[in-house]
């Protein structure tokens, strides 16, 4: 994803949220919080980052970009000794023999899973680099040879009583090549704790279909939510309404991107589907539009903005998590320099956006965690993390992970 180059195990509960079909309250929703902020701190410097990735397994083969990780908001889990982190490492990934298999697909991405603590998510051991294997039915993601990259971070671990108990998914980030950026998501599978992942196909697509020569346009890689009612998975994504050019903006100069939407599916459906089935895949998410679920698929179709009144300056990528102490949803969205912060009672009228502050000069891929037993639901004081870049043309070479507390009053 950035500078490549010079979901909760607890099921949320339907009280704490009224749920809403629409867009737009005659009222505006106004924050419950206004949050405090620490200033950041360095949990992985540039040389702990070269040091793992120095030992991670496989032996990676990429000597330019090298250890490129965090390259996506991360996943988190508690276990028994601590914490697992999931996160994609950008730099490249050939084939290459480890144990006797082949591992790898030539492609730059993977998920990197990774044993430590929050205040030091490489930890001590070797980081699990892994790429996203092939389905064995290459009809679930004709794309997939198509990939330059692949990688992705947020995972959703499935809780006791559902299809697939313990399993992870993970929300991927795939991007065409020929193109300065055009991405689609999609869902992989582990049934090993990470050690393997399974393609499940791609689940949302840019209204704007794929051209050579389009506009690069960042769609992100967020993580499954549960909806207000538990029943739905939703995946929040900027995208690029179609106006007819290679550009996101139309010839007049008004843009057709949106800030935030979102896309649903049954989420017995997609366990079903991706653990519970001879044939994993995925199933068709559908685009919210206009104040309806069914009319626009996730594969291609038009989505509403549910920040219609935001500046250009708050987009970017989208963290989304349920917060216990506010009963409400927190968004957090980074430009690549500043972050934001709103908050929803149903997932879909949100509040405007509030700057937490500028933290780059590259400051991107945020991800909220929360200190409880559940680090996918926050609390009245949560972390989150990101990925630190300088702009000095070192590229990864001096990269960091960074945290900063938010807090509210």
């Amino acid at each position: 994803m950035l500078c490549r180059s010079p979901l909760a195990s607890v099921v949320l509960l339907a009280s704490f949220f009224q749920f809403s079909s629409g867009v737009g309250a005659a009222q505006a929703l106004t924050p419950v919080c206004q949050p405090s902020v620490t200033s950041p701190i360095v949990v992985a410097s540039p040389a702990q980052r070269l040091a793992a990735g120095r030992k991670a397994q496989p032996p990676l083969t990429d000597t330019y970009d090298g250890f490129a990780w965090p390259d996506t908001p991360m996943g988190i889990i508690k276990t028994d000794n601590g914490y697992e982190f999931f996160a994609s490492d950008g730099g490249g990934h050939s084939r290459q023999m480890w144990q006797g298999h082949w591992v790898g697909n030539n492609k730059y991405g993977s998920v990197v899973t990774t044993a430590g603590t929050l205040d030091s998510p490489l930890g001590s051991g070797d980081p699990q680099d892994v790429s996203v294997s092939p389905n064995s039915d290459p009809a679930v993601n004709p794309n997939y040879p198509s990939y330059g990259y692949m990688g992705g971070g947020p995972v959703y671990q499935v809780p006791a009583g559902m299809t697939g108990a313990g399993n992870l998914l993970v929300t991927y980030h795939a991007e065409l090549p020929d193109d300065a950026l055009y991405a689609a998501l999609g869902l992989a599978a582990s049934s090993d704790n990470g050690l393997h992942w399974t393609d499940l196909g791609e689940i949302i697509r840019l209204n704007q279909g794929y051209e050579v020569g389009l506009d690069g346009f960042e769609i992100g890689d967020g993580p499954l939510v549960l909806s207000p009612d538990g029943k739905y998975f939703y995946l929040y994504f900027p995208d690029w309404n179609a106006n007819g050019t290679l550009h996101t903006t139309t010839p007049t100069g008004v843009s057709t991107t949106t800030h935030v939407s979102v896309a649903r599916a049954l989420a017995a459906s997609v366990l079903d589907a991706a653990f519970g089935s001879a044939r994993p895949h995925a199933v068709p998410f559908e685009k919210f539009y206009q104040g309806n679920w069914h009319l626009q698929p996730g594969i291609g179709g038009g989505s509403t903005d549910l920040t219609p009144n935001s500046s250009s300056q708050e987009e970017g990528y989208l963290d989304i998590h349920d917060d216990s102490a506010l009963q409400r949803y927190v968004l957090i969205i980074s430009n690549d320099t500043t972050f934001y912060y709103a908050e929803s009672i149903d997932g879909l009228t949100w509040t405007p956006p509030i700057s937490l502050g500028t933290f780059g000069p590259i400051a991107a891929y945020p991800t909220a965690v929360g200190l409880g037993d559940d680090p996918h639901t926050l609390g009245k004081s949560f972390y989150v993390y990101f990925t630190h870049l300088p702009t000095d043309g070192a590229g990864w070479k001096n990269g960091s992970l960074r945290r900063l507390t938010l807090t509210c009053p």
